[in-house]
């Protein structure tokens, strides 16, 4: 989420000082909450400055940067590493979701097997036959003979 722009910050402090009313009128007056209102009293008592305090950023990931030469290459050497090979290969102990946000950052994608691919095709058109057919010619959901609403 964005900081309030500084102008607006200004301007509820400013109201609060010149004696507007209570906190949450003045909350109510400028579209915040109360606290909102209160933390930047508390920011301008502790800093002297009204200025967004820096966002520290989230957490490292698990993979980082410096091993991104290395999961090409084992990506190059064997395409069809899963990820929870691909963890162990590389050394680190965290989640399969962290492996897989680092192979999204880095626009690589997991190649499967390829007879898992032939098997599949090899089914659908069977299963696709079937699909509409009614046992008997009578469709069950119809109280009635077919064609009468």
């Amino acid at each position: 989420m964005k900081a309030y722009p500084l102008e607006l910050r200004t301007r509820i402090v400013a109201a609060v000082d010149r004696g507007l009313g209570s906190l949450p009128t003045v909350a109510t007056l400028f579209g915040v909450s109360t606290n909102c209102v209160a933390n930047y009293l508390l920011l301008r008592t502790t800093t002297g400055s009204l200025q967004p305090r820096p966002n520290p950023g989230g957490r490292a990931p698990a993979i980082g940067p410096e091993r991104y030469d290395e999961v090409r290459q084992l990506l190059a050497a064997q395409p069809d590493l899963t990820l929870e090979l691909l963890r162990d290969r590389l050394g680190v102990a965290c989640s399969l979701a962290a492996v897989c946000r680092t192979l999204k950052k880095l626009n690589l994608t997991r190649k499967k097997n390829a007879a898992r691919y032939r098997a599949a095709t090899r089914r659908c058109p069977s299963r696709a036959r079937g699909v509409g057919r009614v046992a008997g010619g009578v469709d069950r959901g119809r109280l009635g003979p077919p064609g009468v609403l």
